[in-house]
């Protein structure tokens, strides 16, 4: 569509991370030169992980899925965070020679700064209280015709539950994948109580405005919501969300009523490779009978591999493959 202004802000219609990156994604390919566009959402009870990070070390997914949330992962780089609608998302995408670093940071600065609230960056990514607490996390990506900025500020963010799911189980790993970094974080709303999610962003575009000029509300057609539910279905897949997990190796130990067992895996892309089994159970099938049920599944086991068990003749041994199986599809 041609467009006279180069100025523009769009403001979410939904809270699911999937269908809101999925609107960024699309929003890159509409840039042009000239452009910059504000892009504000909100996701709601969601763990986003980045690009090149492996799921299983990350967050507690299967929980936060169980609890109705959402697992999504980025196309950009970083460490996993966890939001809600306390949380605040924002996006600057801009042609090349429009996308200046200092100017969009400048803009979360000046709506901080309505609050009374001082800010300071850290590195590249990070945005700061004056004390030296995060409340913003950034990442970046670039095409030939579009820069994009992207990050997060918490205002009023569940902490507890923020800790209860990006604290991963403590099963015996060694995996590939960029590993999140922890750090001192705070809520706007701990510095000022009367800051709000709606009352930043609309900072944020009002700040916007006094940077670039007068802004024009970007309105999506109809063939452009189209594509972006083509991103969407993409950004829903298992495939996407989990089976970009690096390769990693995984041990999970447990002692039943029928014996011990030690179950050593080989994962890519959360695909159950190669596996070996090691018990002091009495039934020397057994290993054999708990690997041939696993091997070549998906990790969290959502391709039905209880289906494997019924193969085995013996009635005991077909119990204890179950119970190994449902043991796994609990903790996985």
């Amino acid at each position: 569509m041609r467009r006279e202004n180069m100025n523009y802000i769009i403001w979410a219609e939904s809270n699911d991370p999937r269908y809101n990156l999925a609107v960024e994604a699309h929003l890159q390919t509409l840039v042009k030169e000239g452009d910059v566009i504000l892009y504000l959402w909100q996701n709601e009870h969601t763990v986003v992980i980045g690009k090149n990070q492996n799921i299983l070390k990350e967050c507690r997914a299967r929980l936060l899925e169980e609890e109705g949330g959402y697992v999504a992962r980025r196309t950009t780089g970083g460490g996993a965070v966890y939001q809600d609608m306390g949380n605040v998302c924002f996006t600057f995408l801009a042609s090349p020679e429009m996308y200046d670093l200092k100017r969009q940071s400048g803009i979360i600065a000046d709506a901080c700064g309505f609050y009374g609230i001082e800010t300071q960056a850290s590195g590249r990514n990070d945005i700061l209280t004056k004390e030296g607490l995060k409340f913003s996390g950034n990442a970046y990506s670039k095409t030939a015709s579009c820069n994009v900025q992207h990050g997060t500020l918490m205002v009023d963010v569940d902490k507890e539950r923020m800790t209860r799911y990006l604290t991963p189980s403590k099963e015996k790993m060694k995996a590939k994948g960029v590993d999140s970094v922890r750090s001192r974080v705070c809520n706007l709303r701990d510095l000022n109580q009367e800051i709000t999610t709606q009352g930043i962003m609309e900072q944020m575009a009002e700040s916007f405005q006094k940077e670039y000029g007068t802004a024009q509300i970007l309105k999506l057609s109809r063939e452009d919501q189209e594509k972006i539910r083509q991103i969407y279905e993409s950004y829903c897949s298992w495939e996407w969300v989990y089976g970009q997990s690096p390769a990693c190796e995984i041990i999970h130990q447990k002692r039943f009523g029928w014996g011990e067992v030690e179950i050593q895996m080989h994962l890519e892309n959360l695909v159950i490779k190669e596996i070996k089994v090691y018990t002091d159970a009495l039934d020397i099938g057994l290993p054999q009978a708990i690997e041939k049920a696993f091997r070549g599944r998906r990790y969290d086991l959502s391709d039905a591999a209880t289906d494997a068990a019924e193969g085995e003749s013996a009635i005991e041994r077909q119990k204890q493959v179950k119970e190994v199986i449902d043991w796994i599809a609990e903790i996985s």
